[in-house]
């Protein structure tokens, strides 16, 4: 179902830190409204649709 990969996608080359710019990608990865969030709410919502909806019990 989830395939990982170590390797990067794209060359990332830093020439300093900055702490500005990390704390906003951390904000967009798994902030309040971030990427990892929403896709796991999805997914949870996607699981639990799965249960028995028919009304017939069981």
């Amino acid at each position: 179902m989830f395939y990982y990969d170590r390797k990067l996608q794209f060359k990332v080359r830093v020439d300093k830190p900055n702490p500005e710019f990390a704390k906003l990608l951390q904000q967009v990865i798994g902030g309040i409204e971030g990427e990892m969030r929403v896709c796991l709410q999805c997914l949870f919502q996607a699981w639990k649709c799965r249960q028995n909806i028919s009304g017939q019990g069981g």
